[in-house]
């Protein structure tokens, strides 16, 4: 893919990631103020912050491609590297 789209794609899924975490919070608002302390488990807070994790991963690696961080300058150019070990 082109960086074009990858730059489409990572801002598009920040924007969801932003409407997702607004989201979350106010679930997790409206939870505290509607049910007793009892009632609530760990496992909620888990199973309602999945979509903003798995948005969180998808949006930084769309950034990733798109600010190109893992390639080195050289390894952009296309030229293979050559290895300093001498072949037996």
């Amino acid at each position: 893919m082109s960086t074009t789209v990858h730059l489409l794609l990572a801002l598009t899924l920040t924007v969801f990631l932003a409407a997702q975490a607004s989201a979350l919070a106010l679930v997790l608002r409206s939870r505290r103020v509607a049910s007793p302390r009892a009632a609530r488990r760990r496992t909620d807070l888990l199973w309602t912050s999945i979509p903003v994790l798995l948005l969180l991963f998808l949006a930084a690696r769309s950034w990733v491609v798109v600010v190109d961080v893992q390639r080195p300058a050289v390894a952009a150019t296309g030229t293979p590297a050559q290895s300093a070990a001498v072949p037996h």
